[in-house]
């Protein structure tokens, strides 16, 4: 065991949090580690010096459910027990909290040990989009802009196909990017938000009653987006996954979906297709 502390993260420790995602080539921004940062619940374990040495961060839907990510520890001190450190710092903070994460294969081992299960698996997809063609079933939804004012509604929306409430996600999102808004005979279909992430774009969340409408919406924001596109999807979205693959967005990873606890209760058709980000989900 290396001679460390673990404590809670601080502003200044988002630069070394960056180093360390830099090493191993986490597509996060400086922008981006702050993004997270200020949505949720940070911890880092620094050596006798004070050098940080690894990072986790959670993020809290409510009192029942809560994801987990950025749980990285520098290369050269892996294997010395701080990922297992942070990770009882992260659970005990938690408390009582389900947890949900998407593993990455070096850190399967130690989310066994500290109780998480396998429960799906999530694709990454990336790429510059080219002009791809529809499904015939396409073009049953009326499309527009999202705007602030439409927060209270995708929010409340978005709470039945996620499982619990996430305006304050939805609203950072929006803040920095802009989104899709469908419906079908009246009614919320689905929505999809875009901002700037990563090296590029990320599209996501993409909330639909159904693959074909995803479709629809990310191609609505790849016509206003140009350079390298992101989206993160559920391993059973085939026919959205198909597609990404023929816009010239390629798969460039699927990794495990980990859950400790309960997983969120689904209470309409809608499914989320796009995710946040592998940490927020």
């Amino acid at each position: 065991m290396t001679e460390m502390t673990a404590r809670r993260m601080q502003p200044e420790d988002l630069a070394e949090g960056l180093r360390l995602t830099q090493a191993e080539s986490w597509s996060y921004r400086l922008e981006d580690w702050s993004f997270h940062f200020r949505l949720g619940n940070g911890w880092v374990a620094c050596d006798a010096g004070g050098q940080v040495l690894g990072t986790a961060l959670w993020w809290p839907y409510g009192e029942q459910f809560a994801t987990v990510g950025l749980v990285v520890v520098d290369r050269h001190h892996q294997g010395k027990g701080i990922g297992l450190r942070l990770m009882n710092a992260v659970m005990e903070d938690a408390g009582g909290r389900s947890l949900q994460l998407v593993a990455t294969r070096a850190g399967m081992r130690l989310y066994e040990q500290c109780g998480f299960r396998e429960h799906g698996a999530i694709c990454q997809y990336q790429g510059m989009a080219t002009a791809a063609t529809l499904p015939l079933q396409a073009g049953t939804a009326i499309l527009g802009a999202v705007t602030s004012t439409d927060l209270a509604t995708i929010a409340h929306w978005d709470a039945n196909a996620f499982g619990t409430d996430r305006t304050s996600v939805l609203a950072a999102v929006l803040a920095g990017g802009e989104g899709v808004l469908a419906s079908r005979h009246g009614h919320l279909a689905g929505y999809a938000l875009a901002r700037e992430a990563g090296r590029g774009t990320t599209i996501g969340p993409v909330v639909a009653e159904d693959e074909t409408l995803a479709i629809e919406m990310v191609a609505r924001l790849l016509q206003r987006r140009s350079g390298i596109i992101r989206l993160d999807v559920p391993a059973d979205a085939t026919v959205l996954r198909e597609w990404l693959a023929s816009s010239g967005i390629a798969r460039i990873d699927c990794a495990a979906v980990m859950i400790r606890g309960t997983p969120t209760p689904h209470r309409n058709g809608a499914r989320v297709l796009g995710l946040v980000s592998q940490a927020l989900t």
